[in-house]
């Protein structure tokens, strides 16, 4: 089958990891573009040529205009956007503010967050620590591996319930949840959503007050191809005023250049969760892949990422390897799975062949990525099936 969007093929010149490997991990992390570097290297002349000047123009710009392009890829302005270094320092500047909800002001106190046996450990390990504040974190199981239905959620949230907390799309299975539902059911028991949409984020088009999400959080260590160093927080409207971080920094001021030890005002904006000092080389990184997403387009990304998973798992099929993964392609975001007893030395025996998957318990994991072709696919395939012939299963 041909995959969608093959002119997006022109952009592999962007990439020189593309010319040494065949790789299928963007999951794990997007590949460095060009650009990237370019921007890195605009820092580092900065830094030789300005030293601390750089910081009030230059460097402030540049994180202003990172604000930006995160605001754009949700369809929210940049003023809404609180930039972290990763999805846990912003986490725990939501969690730190949630408290007084979490006592609860009418009714029983909203102590329990809902997570799931799918999500990240982060989602879980934020909250299990603050069990000593008497939070009790609820982890919904999975019945069969793949998602979990908005049924179970329903029967789990109740009065008590503070906080949902779980992705977009489940790390190890690529399944999409019904976010839009889920907010919905939030909405309706009085509890909020935390979407982490870490493999989501530039891959899916979204609009994310459009899907009624109330806490959003996303970095660009994957789909956005920005490297490590760079997340982001997003509150809507009026839940972003309500609440005052307790763990918090410099960069949260209002007057940060101000220096005012004894002033704790919070910014007007997103930036109220922010912390300390950002990352700044991280910041420019970041902008270099995500100016390859705005060229680009997250929608045509999404259909021609969406294909190549398609063909991955009839490939699989034919080959007759057990895939876990979902078979709607409206469900499924860049995921693949093939089970495998020992997944280690499968993903060393194909990178001994050029590739570059990953392992997880139980499972092959597969990302194919918009700068993918159809035939590394087929040859990853290929070989899968070859390790796995019924002899050695």
């Amino acid at each position: 089958m041909t995959a969608r969007h093959p002119e997006l093929l022109r952009y592999r010149a962007e990439f020189p990891l593309l010319s040494a490997t065949r790789y299928l991990n963007t999951c794990s992390l997007g590949a460095l573009p060009a650009r990237g570097r370019a921007k890195l290297d605009e820092f580092l002349g900065q830094w030789d040529r300005l030293g601390a000047s750089a910081w009030y123009g230059h460097w402030m710009d540049e994180l202003a205009a990172l604000r930006e392009d995160f605001g754009w890829v949700i369809g929210r302005p940049g003023s809404e956007i609180a930039l972290a270094p990763n999805v846990s320092v912003a986490l725990a500047s939501v969690a730190s503010a949630l408290d007084p909800i979490h006592r609860g002001d009418k009714g029983p106190p909203r102590t329990r967050v809902i997570t799931t046996a799918l999500d990240f450990p982060t989602l879980g390990h934020q909250w299990l620590a603050r069990a000593p504040l008497g939070i009790e974190v609820v982890i919904l199981p999975s019945p069969d591996g793949l998602t979990v239905p908005l049924e179970e959620f329903e029967a789990a949230i109740d009065e008590r319930t503070a906080l949902v907390a779980t992705g977009h799309v489940y790390f190890t299975t690529g399944a999409v949840q019904d976010v839009a539902g889920l907010a919905a059911l939030c909405r309706e028991r009085g509890a909020l959503l935390l979407l982490d949409a870490y493999q989501a984020t530039g891959l899916i088009p979204t609009d994310v007050a459009r899907l009624g999400v109330d806490i959003y959080v996303s970095g660009t260590l994957k789909w956005l191809f920005g490297g490590p160093g760079n997340a982001f927080l997003w509150l809507r409207t009026g839940l972003r005023e309500a609440l005052d971080p307790t763990t918090t920094g410099w960069f949260s001021s209002a007057r940060q250049f101000d220096f005012d030890v004894g002033d704790l005002d919070f910014a007007p904006d997103g930036r109220k969760f922010e912390m300390g000092t950002p990352a700044v080389p991280s910041a420019f990184l970041a902008r270099g892949g995500l100016s390859l997403v705005r060229e680009i387009g997250v929608e045509a990304i999404h259909e021609r990422t969406i294909d190549l998973g398609a063909q991955l798992i009839k490939l699989s099929d034919g080959a007759g390897l057990p895939v876990r993964a979902v078979r709607d392609d409206t469900r499924r975001a860049g995921i693949v799975a093939i089970e495998a007893a020992e997944p280690a030395p499968i993903v060393a025996a194909l990178a001994r062949e050029g590739f570059v998957v990953d392992a997880r318990p139980g499972i092959v994991r597969f990302s194919p990525a918009f700068y993918n072709t159809e035939q590394e696919v087929a040859d990853a395939v290929a070989v899968v099936a070859r390790l796995l012939e019924p002899a050695g299963r």
